[in-house]
């Protein structure tokens, strides 16, 4: 696994200890998912990073709350999208308040539980992990502040009208109608989405749209794609925007359409999956609040 990337690392070396705790081999483990021996293979190796879906059913199997994994998962799907890209900026002094909102919620996890604890080699190794993974997390808060604060160590203001989450520090790109035929990881409108539909179409692809509020944007994105599959994402009077698979590059990460800004009581949203000319493609309807 040399060269690995840091955050498949760590997620990866999860994944294997789950996939240990289950004590199920990795012929069996592809028998009990939608996912080839293969693939598992990739996944467990730190070399590929795996759809969520994959995460969670071995989440599952391994009878692991998901809500750690997810944040392992997060900091690696970012590397990949390009979310946790940044423009060069010069180095601001990061504030030590910040960092410690990002450590502390893994400071809770390294926490023992109340009741009967782990034993005392379980409780060194799951230490380490979290630890581990707070310097990924204060290394990102870390460059996403020194993006906010490019002008003299001053935040830039959200623009009025905005909702503002309650610890967020990013300053968004665009806004609205702005954002529309934007890339979401340029605009940081990729930074803390809520995601609005999670599906496994028929065709074994996965597919979720995601929603930015201080962008008001959305877009949509796939993965276990095929060469030629299509994603489109539209609201009526609005330009659909939308994104092929053409590269064998993209059959092994997410692959995304640029953001479509929402306008005030706009109509439902549709996203959908073409797979080829002859078949018909898989839609969705959602809404976003």
């Amino acid at each position: 696994m040399s060269g690995a990337r840091p955050e498949f690392a760590l997620l990866a070396a999860e994944l294997r200890a789950l996939r240990e705790r289950t004590g199920l081999s990795i012929t069996e483990l592809a028998g009990k998912s939608a996912y080839s021996r293969s693939s598992w293979h990739r996944y467990l190796g730190g070399t590929v990073l795996p759809p969520w879906l994959a995460v969670r059913s071995l989440c599952r199997l391994a009878d692991e709350p998901t809500a750690r994994i997810r944040t392992l998962w997060e900091l690696a799907e970012a590397t990949t999208s390009g979310r946790g890209a940044v423009r060069e900026a010069p180095v601001a002094v990061v504030p030590t308040v910040a960092v410690e909102k990002a450590v502390a919620p893994v400071r809770r996890l390294a926490a023992p539980e109340s009741g009967a604890g782990p034993r005392r080699s379980e409780r060194g190794r799951w230490s380490v992990r979290a630890w581990a993974v707070a310097c990924v997390l204060a290394l990102c808060v870390a460059l996403a502040l020194t993006a906010v604060w490019r002008r003299g160590g001053t935040p830039e203001a959200v623009p009025s009208g905005t909702p503002t989450p309650g610890v967020s520090v990013f300053h968004v790109g665009c806004v609205g109608g702005a954002c529309t035929g934007h890339d979401p990881g340029v605009t940081l409108c990729g930074v803390e989405p809520q995601t609005l539909l999670h599906r496994l179409t028929p065709s074994g692809a996965g597919l979720e749209v995601r929603y930015n509020p201080l962008c008001r944007a959305v877009w949509a994105r796939v993965w276990n794609t095929r060469l030629g599959d299509r994603l489109t994402l539209a609201e009526p009077g609005q330009p659909t925007q939308s994104v092929t698979v053409h590269t064998t590059h993209q059959l092994n990460a997410f692959v995304y359409t640029p953001l479509l800004g929402l306008r005030a009581g706009g109509a439902p949203l549709t996203a959908c999956l073409a797979r080829s000319a002859h078949t018909p493609a898989t839609c969705y309807r959602v809404t976003a609040h």
